[in-house]
């Protein structure tokens, strides 16, 4: 009989959509292909050290939770040759969406269990936090600070929509944009550092030809006048050509700080970390993720 792989699994009971009959399910699934340790951590900020003590005898680390729990899980992996994989249990899943994961928590167990493969990933480091998806300052960071919890467990990424309507008229800011050795200043309303391609759902596109495996981080400026330019975005970012947008500027590069003239809302993966200034930098292929076998993530060839 072959011998189990190690892999601990760190839960965040608090996630979007966990619920707790559901965690002994996984863990009978995933015993199937490793040999388990099980973690729940209901203080967000344990996490990374969490993760990190799991390296010393997992070479998996299963994050079950949404994209902050997985970026802070990834946080601990920073440095550290252990695999990351991912069970969707949050309001948006973009890492799991990305990582080609069925958004059934159960199903995406089984895949788990069953063949898989390994991806690599970069990832940001911001302050040594990781950035795996998505960072901002500006809007985006007051509605992730402001939209309901619980309001986020029942209907998901839908609970970010009265948030989003009572922000979209904040701001804007006077910031600064450095991008390795270019440096922009303009007003936005919006400004998101991808390492990931889309918002909620991969048809809804932040930026162009943006990828999580080519070294590069980049910055997308909003400048939106209007609640009418706000639904003109949305539209483009549907058809995938965001940047065709008068309000839309675009940057690429591997060292990126924004700062702000008047303190300015950050957020990363979802977690509202405060007020600026936000620097992040590249970390090329830093990750590797345990993906589906036969299933292709978004963004690979």
């Amino acid at each position: 009989m072959s011998l189990r792989s190690r892999a601990v699994v760190i839960v965040n009971p608090h996630a979007g959509r966990l619920r707790p009959f559901l965690v002994d399910r996984l863990v009978s699934v995933l015993n199937q292909r490793y040999a388990l340790e099980l973690l729940e951590c209901d203080q967000p900020d344990q996490i990374p050290s969490l993760a990190r003590q799991a390296t010393a005898t997992a070479e998996t680390v299963i994050a079950v939770g949404g994209d902050g729990t997985v970026s802070r899980v990834a946080t601990g992996l920073l440095g550290t040759t252990a695999r990351l994989a991912v069970l969707p249990g949050g309001s948006t899943n973009h890492v799991a969406r990305l990582l080609g994961m069925p958004m059934d928590l159960v199903t995406a167990a089984k895949v788990l269990a069953g063949p898989t493969r390994l991806r690599r990933l970069d990832m940001g480091d911001a302050g040594g936090r990781a950035l795996l998806f998505l960072g901002g300052l500006g809007v985006d960071a007051l509605i992730v600070r402001n939209a309901p919890a619980k309001v986020k467990r029942f209907v998901a990424w839908a609970g970010y929509v009265p948030a989003g309507l009572r922000h979209l008229r904040d701001g804007p800011w006077r910031v600064v944009i450095t991008v390795d050795d270019t440096v922009v200043e303009t007003t936005a309303r919006t400004v998101l550092v991808a390492n990931g391609p889309f918002l909620v759902h991969p048809r809804l596109r932040v930026g162009k030809e943006i990828r999580p495996d080519d070294g590069l981080l980049d910055v997308c400026i909003y400048s939106p006048n209007r609640l009418v330019d706000w639904i003109t975005l949305g539209l483009w970012m549907l058809s995938g050509h965001v940047t065709r947008s008068r309000h839309v500027r675009q940057l690429r590069g591997r060292v990126i700080e924004i700062r702000a003239d008047t303190p300015a809302p950050v957020e990363i993966d979802g977690d509202y970390l405060g007020v600026d200034p936000l620097t992040v930098s590249a970390c090329p292929g830093a990750l590797t993720c345990v993906v589906p076998a036969s299933v292709r993530g978004v963004g690979e060839g």
